[in-house]
C-alpha cells in the first residue's frame, strides 16, 4: 500500500513516535487537522477507522500538545473564516449547549453533537460552512 507518510504505516497507537512521524508529515497544525481528507489518510494509516478511531487520534495528538511533544507545524492551510460578534456569541453558546462548558470543546470533535452544531449555527447564520471551517472556529474560541 503506497502511502502518504512514505514507510510509515503503523497499525495501532501504541507508538507516539509514529504518531508524531504521521502527524509532521501531514504537515497541518493540529487545530486545521479535523475534518480534513489528510486527518482520514493520518487515521487511516495508523490502522483505524470510524468516529471512535478518529476521535482517539486526535485526543493523542491534543495530549501531545500539552505535554508539548506536538511540534509546531506553522500555519493553517488556509486563513480562517471571518465572523461577525453576533456569530461569534451564538457560537460560544451552541458549544456550552453541546459540551457543557466552552473548555469541553475538544469532546465535540467527530461527535454527532458537532454535526447538530454545524447545523444549527448554519441554519440561524444563513451561513454554509463546513465542519473543519466550524471546527478552527470553534478551536479558537478561548484562545
Amino acid at each position: 500500500m503506497d502511502s502518504l507518510f512514505g514507510d510509515i504505516r503503523p497499525r495501532s497507537l501504541d507508538g507516539d513516535d509514529r504518531l508524531l512521524a504521521a502527524y509532521v508529515e501531514v504537515g497541518r497544525t493540529l487545530d486545521d487537522l479535523p475534518y480534513t481528507e489528510e486527518f482520514e489518510k493520518l487515521v487511516a494509516v495508523l490502522g483505524g477507522e470510524g468516529a471512535v478511531a478518529r476521535r482517539e487520534v486526535l485526543h493523542r495528538l491534543q495530549n501531545l500538545r500539552k505535554a508539548t511533544r506536538l511540534p509546531r507545524l506553522g500555519r493553517a492551510a488556509s486563513p480562517s473564516i471571518k465572523v461577525t460578534q453576533d456569530e461569534e456569541s451564538l457560537l460560544v453558546a451552541l458549544v456550552t449547549e453541546q459540551a457543557g462548558t466552552l473548555g469541553q470543546r475538544d469532546q465535540l470533535v467527530y461527535d454527532p453533537r458537532f454535526d447538530t452544531l454545524t447545523e444549527r449555527f448554519n441554519a440561524r447564520t444563513g451561513r454554509s460552512l463546513s465542519r473543519h471551517d466550524l471546527w478552527r472556529l470553534v478551536a479558537k474560541l478561548s484562545k
